[in-house]
Parts: C-alpha cells; sequence; structure tokens
C-alpha cells in the first residue's frame, strides 16, 4: 500500500470524476454536461493524518466521537480512520468507470482498533467500490474476517453541490423523525410537512431508508440521492458563523453545499458475526 497522495482523474462518455487514494475519497463527480453534483471547496487540503473536506469522507468505524451507552463517547480519531487512511487500490478489479479500494485492520494501529469496545481486537476486511457513470454509485463493505462479532458506524458524508442553500430543499423526508444535534442533549424531533430547508445551523439524523431529492432551484435541478443498507440519513448544513469558521473553507463557500449521507450510527449500528458481511450503499443522480 502506497502512502502517496494519489488523485485519479476519472472520464468516460458519461461522466467525469476526482477521486483520491489517500481516504479513498471521491473528491468531485459531475455527469456530461452537467455543474458538479459532488462538491469539494476551491482549495483541497491534502495533509496526512488530516481529512479532505468536500466530496465524500468515508465515515468509519465509528460516527463523530463514537457512541456508546446511550451518550457520545470520545473515541479518536474524529469520525474514525477510515476518512484519514490510504486504502490500497485494485488494480485488477478496477476499470475506467469502476474503482475498488480496499482497507485491512493490518493497516491500522492495534491500539485505535480497541476503541471499537467489544473487549478484543475486531479484525475486518473493508472493500469501497465506486461505480462512476450517468449516476454514482459508492458501496462500502465491511468483512468480519476475526472469531467475535463487532459493532460499527459507518456513513458516506457526501457534500452535494447547490447554487445557494438559500434556494435549496430537501424532499421525502416529511413526517420522519430525527436527532436534531444542534440542541441540548440531543432530542427526538418530528419533521413536519414541509420540506427541510436552510435557514441556519442544520445538522439532523432522520430515521429514515427513503430515497430523497435535493431540490436546487438556484440551478435549476434535482439531486436524487437512494441508498440501501443505512437505517438513517444525515442533512447538514454548518450555517453562516459555522461555515466561515471553517479554516479549510473560504469564506461564504458552505452556502455551495447540503450534505446528504447514508449513515448507520447510533442506534443503527451495524454488528456483524464472524464470517459475516454488511454493505452500505449511496447512489447519486440528476433529474431536471
Amino acid at each position: 500500500m502506497s502512502n502517496e497522495m494519489v488523485i485519479r482523474n476519472i472520464n468516460v462518455d458519461t461522466a467525469s470524476a476526482m477521486v483520491s487514494d489517500y481516504g479513498a475519497h471521491v473528491l468531485t463527480w459531475a455527469p456530461r454536461g452537467e455543474s458538479a453534483v459532488v462538491w469539494c471547496p476551491s482549495v483541497v487540503h491534502l495533509n496526512e493524518g488530516k481529512a479532505i473536506r468536500g466530496g465524500v469522507p468515508i465515515i468509519f468505524p465509528w460516527f463523530n466521537f463514537g457512541f456508546e451507552n446511550g451518550r457520545v463517547t470520545s473515541k479518536k480519531p474524529k469520525h474514525g480512520f477510515g476518512r484519514v487512511s490510504f486504502w490500497e487500490f485494485d488494480e485488477r478489479a478496477s476499470n475506467e468507470g469502476h474503482l475498488r479500494y480496499m482497507l485491512s485492520d493490518e493497516a491500522i494501529d492495534d491500539t485505535v482498533l480497541a476503541q471499537f469496545g467489544f473487549g478484543g481486537i475486531p479484525r475486518f476486511h473493508a472493500i469501497y467500490d465506486i461505480e462512476i457513470g450517468e449516476s454514482l454509485t459508492m458501496a462500502l463493505t465491511v468483512c468480519n474476517v476475526g472469531n467475535v462479532p463487532f459493532a460499527y458506524e459507518a456513513a458516506l458524508h457526501t457534500y452535494l453541490h447547490v447554487g445557494d442553500v438559500d434556494c435549496a430543499k430537501v424532499l421525502g423526508l416529511e413526517g420522519a423523525r430525527y436527532v436534531d444535534t444542534t440542541l441540548e442533549d440531543d432530542p427526538i424531533v418530528v419533521q413536519g410537512n414541509e420540506a427541510v430547508a436552510f435557514s441556519g445551523l442544520v445538522d439532523r439524523i432522520y430515521y429514515s431508508t427513503d430515497t430523497l431529492r435535493l431540490r436546487d432551484d438556484a440551478l435549476g435541478r434535482t439531486i436524487v440521492i437512494a441508498k440501501q443498507g443505512a437505517p438513517q440519513t444525515v442533512v447538514r448544513n454548518p450555517g453562516e458563523r459555522n461555515g466561515n469558521a471553517m479554516g479549510d473553507l473560504s469564506k461564504g463557500e458552505w452556502r455551495r453545499f447540503v450534505c446528504v449521507e447514508a449513515v448507520a450510527n447510533r442506534d443503527g449500528a451495524i454488528t456483524v458475526d464472524p464470517g459475516e458481511f454488511h454493505t452500505l450503499s449511496q447512489t447519486i443522480s440528476v433529474e431536471r
């Protein structure tokens, strides 16, 4: 496995994309004739040990600082080691529009793996498949190659490009329950009959497996987000104050994205028995 910062530029008849071997991180994706759908900032910072902003970071094997016994814990690194690891590019299983990456427990220090919390060191093999075309499909498969079960959290933390967040709304979550992480004690709230709009900081974990639509009136398009193997969906935008405070974003760039993520976290964490596997996937497409 190489520790070089390799960026792969993918061009097929129907789309283009950029993917970093560091983090197995999709940086951008655009169907032919469209502006970018997967968003990254104007300046992308590539620093070993730090997560890349924008694109699609792989959150694995814990979300935020982890969650156990009904509370957020203090695992490190934040959002797990998946997004700050060099994944192995599998040339034999890859082709022009399909990239495969792999990561195993052998690449991770046992002191980090011990934070899984099952009383032993979990042994896993993760495969990440990226299909680039008129739609973008990303699939994270985690196999338990050890002798004891383990549980993990995961997310495909997708930044979607919008013309202006004030003109964007997420459709398909009407009536869904969600955890509002912007409020004290993370209460459960029920979405009304209206679409999700962005008038400030929004950071919510929705209990929804439905296909969603991100309507962007500024660019005159709708991004369709479908998923499998994920019991929840995170919807997020940092808002003005938090967005402008992000050191790896230029001022005002927070207005150009909405995060809609396939997620399995908190009480939706995935347990994998020895010899078993689980796949979490998300597919992005555009309709006019």
